[in-house]
Order: C-alpha cells, then structure tokens, then sequence
C-alpha cells in the first residue's frame, strides 16, 4: 500500500515572503501475513506488517504571548504590577520582542518499522525507529535587559532526534465463558537528540536561569542542557578545600550538568476484566535525565535539610583535597574539617547555597500514574430506565505514589518547568505548585 498527502498553509501573521510552506508525506506498507503464502495460512501468525514512511510538517509556534507574529514590531501593553492605584490606571510595555522575519518551524520525520499479531490477538508487538530534523526552531531567547527586553522570539537552528520505540501486549489468560480476561503490557522508548546547528552567541542560547544555574540550547549537545556552578577540583575531580579553614570555594564559570529530557521511558498497564468489573493499573519509568532544585535560600534560612547533614557541626568535606606546601601536590583531606558547620557555611554562597552542583540530581522515577475500578452496570439493573442504554460507574486515582534514588530529596521531577513558555524545563523554583494526588469518580450513561 502506497498513500502520498501534500498540504500548503499560509499563515496571515508571517511576513509576507515567509507566510506560504508546503509539505507533503508519504508512507508505504506491506502486509507480509497477506501476501506470503505459508505465512497467510500460519495458524500462529495472525498479522505481519512491515511499514516505513517520510513526512514532513510545517508549524508555526509564536509562543503564548504574543499574537501577532511578524507584526508585533513594537510590543503590547499590558497593565502594570500594582495598577490601578488609587484609581489611576498604569500600563507597562511586554518585556519580549519579535523577530520580524520569524520562519515557520520545519519537521523532516523518517521512520520504519514492523508489527505482529500472534495467536489470536494473545501477543500483539510493534516495534519503530525514526529519525527527525527540525529547523527553523523558534525559542524566546535571553537578551540583555539593556536592550530594553529580557526575551526575544527567534528562529535559532537545527535540532536532530532518533530514537526506538516498542511495544508489547500479552492475553495470558481469557475465558469467554466467565468473560475473565487478564491482559499485560508494555512499552519503551529511547530518545536521543542533538542541536546539530544553532545562530549566534558562540553555538550557544541561553532559555533560562541565572548566572549560577541555567538551561541552554548549546550546538553539538543534547537538548536541553543544563549547566551551572560547580566547585574548584583538582585532577582527579575532588573538590580542593582550603587548608586552614577547610572551606571549599565555587568555580568560575560553568560546567554541563546533563540533558533535562529523559532518554528511556518505560510504561507498564496490567487489567482484569470479570462479570462487568475492570480494575487497571498503568507504571510508568522515566530516566536518563537530570533536574535541579533552585532553593538555596532553603539553605540560606536554615529550613534546608542539607544543612542538618552534619549537625550543623564541624565536618570534613566528602571527597575534598588540599594543596600539600611541601609537595605542591594534592592530597586527600581526610582531617580538614570545615571552620564551622553552621551559618558561616551553609549561607555561604562561594561554599554552598551558590555552587548549582549541590542541587542537582537525577531525575528518574518510577510512579503508580493512574489506578482505577470501573464496573458495567448489567441492563437488567437499569429496570424500566428504557432510555438509558448502558451505565458505568467508576473510581480512579491518578499521580498515586512515586519513587525516585536517593540523591532526589526534593520533589516529583516532572514538577520541573521554568522560564519562558517553559523552555527551561528542569528548574524547579520554590513558586511552582507542589505534586498533588487525584481522586476522582465517573457516572457515565449512554442514551
């Protein structure tokens, strides 16, 4: 089977020169179990299709604050912080600026792969690898605020992702006669991606962050990476402690940290299904991937539980070195404890609370993502209710539990976007909304 589509688009909000793009798609199959003979009359193999396409898809992505495109050559105005007071109205103009030549975004997708049916629909699999190239990326970009912005929306480069994805379902167990039906599944997918280009700065955008912590677009590097402070170490990474006060002391300048995006998502469903009643549950992994906490001044204040490692008594700094004066060499700090363990530390940006490694950490996770009961109300039950078709009932609960390693002493990583349009995902600041569990109840009738 052969299928061609081609669409054009003209989007009003783009220059004129730009506002027209065109992009068709075209994908193939082939259905094995059809056409090969033994494997047509195979009483295992219920279906065998092997799959490959090509498509490419045109967006236009202007961001949430701005609707005007190419057109917002001067920025809105918007009420003021504090305004109306006293009756008098105050307006202040958008602190982001639009590129005036902004080019639509730009996905070529390849893609191929094979799925199975086997034994009657017991065991159903796919598997797929693709490859994607987007250019023409369109990020709000930090500019210096003496610009008169902090935000410009432009198009910056070229990012490529590859990746696997497989899936697998399982019947174990069904009995038509009692309507028992235990079904298993699973899926994986492994996502790597790069920046493969990207304009101006050095190969290098900065989303989000601050001087100490941020989330950048940085070319030959995975998306998005983050970067931040770290200590001052010696050859062998350990981090070098002054020799009479035992302080460690903050690096200029910045090191990768890791990629904020997982790499392996892993979800897991099992049902049973008996005499009208359904209970489900989904797992579902992520790892691969980094995030960082922005609360220092949780360390700063004392309230941190970083600060109650050691008591808040003297200690020696893990995996620390000194400079040795008599071999001008660096050796293990096995007694150098710090001058205090107290407020002269954990306050001490040049010792802690600024240093972005001490707040980074991986963001894996396990979680129970939804757990539910649903029951099919019998028609018998329905009495006279002759308008009434059909009814269920159910309970979920959704976000149940979590797990996460123990260097994670924060929070549920997917509570982890920051900065504007969320382009700095993988900074979780102290404003954000805590993870909440949800409960919930569903009446639903067909008429």
């Amino acid at each position: 089977y052969l299928h061609v589509t081609g669409r054009n688009d003209w989007r009003s909000v783009l220059s004129p020169e730009n506002r027209s793009f065109f992009y068709p798609a075209a994908d193939v199959s082939f259905i094995a179990s059809d056409a090969i003979p033994f494997l047509k009359d195979s009483q295992v193999i219920e279906s065998l299709k092997i799959r490959a396409g090509v498509s490419k898809v045109g967006n236009v992505n202007l961001g949430t604050t701005s609707n005007f495109g190419a057109y917002s050559l001067l920025p809105t105005f918007g009420s003021g912080a504090g305004y109306p007071y006293g009756g008098i109205p105050g307006a202040t103009l958008s602190n982001r600026i639009v590129s005036n030549n902004i080019n639509p975004e730009i996905t070529l997708t390849y893609e191929g792969g094979i799925d199975v049916s086997l034994l009657k629909s017991r065991l159903i699999g796919s598997i797929t690898y693709y490859q994607t190239n987007t250019t023409d990326q369109t990020v709000p970009v930090d500019v210096s605020t003496a610009t008169g912005f902090s935000s410009y929306l432009t198009n910056t480069g070229e990012v490529s992702n590859k990746g696997l994805e497989t899936s697998l379902r399982v019947v174990p167990y069904r009995n038509e006669a009692n309507g028992l039906e235990i079904s298993v599944g699973g899926n994986y997918t492994y996502n790597k991606n790069k920046v493969l280009s990207i304009t101006g700065d050095g190969g290098q955008l900065g989303l989000a962050g601050t001087t100490t912590l941020g989330v950048y677009a940085v070319e030959g590097e995975a998306f998005p990476l983050l970067k931040g402070t770290d200590y001052v170490r010696d050859d062998q990474g350990r981090i070098i402690v002054d020799r009479i006060t035992g302080f460690p002391n903050v690096s200029t300048g910045q090191v990768i940290l890791g990629n904020t995006e997982p790499k392996h998502r892993v979800g897991l469903d099992a049902s049973v299904v008996f005499k009208g009643f359904r209970l489900a549950g989904l797992f579902e992994y992520r790892g691969g991937f980094i995030t960082s906490q922005n609360s220092g001044s949780f360390d700063f204040s004392g309230a941190g539980i970083r600060t109650t490692y050691f008591n808040r008594e003297r200690f020696v700094v893990p995996n620390s070195s000194y400079l040795d004066p008599v071999t001008n060499t660096y050796v293990e700090n096995t007694n150098i404890t710090t001058r205090t363990g107290g407020v002269d530390f954990w306050t001490n940006g040049p010792t802690n609370t600024g240093v972005a490694t001490n707040y980074a950490y991986s963001a894996a996770f396990w979680k129970l993502r939804e757990l539910s009961l649903a029951y099919d109300v019998p028609q018998s039950a329905l009495g006279n209710l002759k308008y009434i078709k059909g009814a269920r009932i159910s309970i979920q609960g959704r976000n149940l539990f979590i797990w996460t390693p123990k260097t994670n002493i924060y929070t549920d990583p997917e509570y982890s976007a920051n900065g504007t349009d969320n382009n700095g995902i993988g900074i979780t600041s102290l404003g954000q909304t805590p993870p909440a569990r949800v409960y919930g109840a569903t009446l639903s009738l067909t008429f």
